[in-house]
């Protein structure tokens, strides 16, 4: 596709420079044409490949992240192979972890020592160190 492409802007860059390569002695002489054209085959071989059944997910043990600062157990759980959703406030404030490693892990979903997929996701229920 990309060499029909270069082919006929070739073509029609070659047009345009003969039209403008007219007589300034006898402007009502027509200037002559001359039409190139290039023709260019790749025909691709068919793919004779078959594709094998997709691989099951890997199955991983979750680490306990709970006692840790929430930071730390981010960390925890991304290397073992979880995505980490948005954390909840224990208090039901609806507050956000801004500065992770200032929180704390009372709990998590799933719980410790659970097998699940990798990619699944793991949710921490949170406190602020300085809440009582």
């Amino acid at each position: 596709m990309i060499a029909r492409r270069l082919t006929l802007g070739l073509t029609v860059m070659t047009l345009l420079a003969v039209a403008a390569c007219g007589s300034p002695d006898d402007p009502a002489e027509p200037a002559p044409v001359v039409t190139t054209t290039v023709v260019t085959t790749s025909a691709a071989p068919e793919s004779t490949t078959t594709s094998a059944p997709a691989p099951k997910a890997a199955k991983i043990k979750v680490p306990d992240g709970v006692g840790l600062d929430y930071q730390s157990a981010q960390d925890l759980w991304r290397a073992a192979g979880l995505h980490v959703a948005p954390a909840k406030d224990a208090t039901g404030a609806n507050r956000l972890p801004v500065i992770d490693a200032n929180w704390v892990v009372l709990s998590q979903d799933p719980k410790a020592g659970t097998t699940v997929e990798a990619d699944s996701f793991i949710t921490a229920t949170v406190k602020k160190n300085t809440d009582g």
